[in-house]
């Protein structure tokens, strides 16, 4: 085997070798060719990009005619008109990987380099680059859950900032105030733990009123007639209601029908389909206690139920202080 032999056989086995290393890059490759951008060279990470379609001959507008509008045709023109690389960073673009497919958007950091001839002129461009979709959806995702623990955490403090300045202006004691802020503190904090096992994607109302009224619940007597179905809350809903069971049970273990041994409670809701949006219509309605009186004054309890209660849920929320017992209504949107 003469010494042109041997040589031409190593150049033909290192070209094979540059190629099937092109091919396994895992970054996505192509080779473009002339003033029109012909497609010369792709290897497989280009095409699982871009999807399985006939490149090798076509232009970049012929063969992948869904990026017009989106910049890359101009990119590849002014890259080969001034020889000037362009590096892109998580850019968006819109393909379609199947013939009869949807248009899919993805992400993409890539660089157009230039392909200088032996005389220094543009031949072609170079394409390399990488899908970094994944990476993009997860960094919009994690934005997605700090913004909403933002909106939580506000939300949070400024229920614990009006709990605090209500009980501080109506307690007639510091002692007092400070039983009623811990009291009311631990029932928020049940409803944070059944919107936490939930994964704050909301709660069922059965799930928040046992939290709420466990603690005034004797299991040898229990004097509470819970009956209604099961309804999915919003996070903001279900704090909402927990928060207003407690206030409830509270006034009914110091003046209501748990101050008595015979007193009861039913706690009745439905849901009114017939509206739009669906409303809940729940009903807490005290019956055995002592004779009920109009207070002088609305408590913190009073305010938070048909003030902050219906503002919240953009709903109706009413206490009746009848002689034979308190009543409270809800009725508000299940959103």
């Amino acid at each position: 085997m003469s010494d042109e032999t041997q040589t031409r056989d190593a150049l033909r086995a290192e070209l094979a070798d540059l190629r099937a290393l092109f091919q396994q890059a895992p970054g996505h490759m192509a080779v473009l060719r002339g003033p029109n951008h012909v497609y010369a060279l792709v290897n497989d990470a280009y095409r699982r990009i871009v999807g399985d379609r006939d490149l090798i001959g076509k232009s970049v507008r012929e063969a992948m005619s869904e990026l017009e509008g989106q910049g890359f045709f101009e990119l590849l023109d002014q890259v080969y008109t001034t020889g000037k690389p362009f590096v892109g960073h998580q850019m968006p673009a819109k393909v379609r990987r199947q013939p009869d497919g949807p248009i899919e958007k993805i992400f993409v950091d890539f660089v157009y380099q230039p392909i200088i001839g032996a005389d220094g002129q543009v031949s072609g461009i170079f394409v390399e680059g990488s899908d970094v979709t994944a990476r993009v959806r997860a960094a919009e995702y994690q934005q997605l859950l700090l913004n909403e623990l933002n909106h939580r955490v506000k939300n949070t403090l400024a229920t614990v900032q009006s709990i605090v300045s209500q009980t501080l202006r109506n307690a007639p004691t510091p002692p007092e105030a400070r039983t009623l802020i811990e009291q009311r503190m631990i029932a928020l904090s049940r409803a944070h733990d059944v919107l936490t096992q939930e994964k704050w994607e909301g709660a069922d109302l059965r799930a928040i009123t046992a939290q709420a009224l466990a603690p005034f619940r004797d299991p040898e007597n229990d004097r509470f007639h819970v009956r209604g179905p099961s309804v999915r809350l919003s996070p903001r809903m279900a704090l909402d209601l927990a928060m207003a069971l407690h206030e409830l049970a509270t006034n009914a273990a110091k003046y209501g029908a748990l101050s008595t041994a015979s007193g009861t409670i039913d706690l009745t809701w439905v849901v009114d389909r017939h509206c739009a949006p669906p409303h809940l219509k729940l009903r807490w309605m005290e019956k055995g206690g002592p004779p009920v009186e109009p207070p002088s004054r609305r408590g913190f309890g009073t305010r938070l139920i048909e003030r902050s209660l219906a503002q919240d849920l953009g709903g109706e929320a009413r206490i009746e202080f009848a002689p034979a017992g308190v009543v409270c209504t809800v009725d508000a949107p299940v959103t």
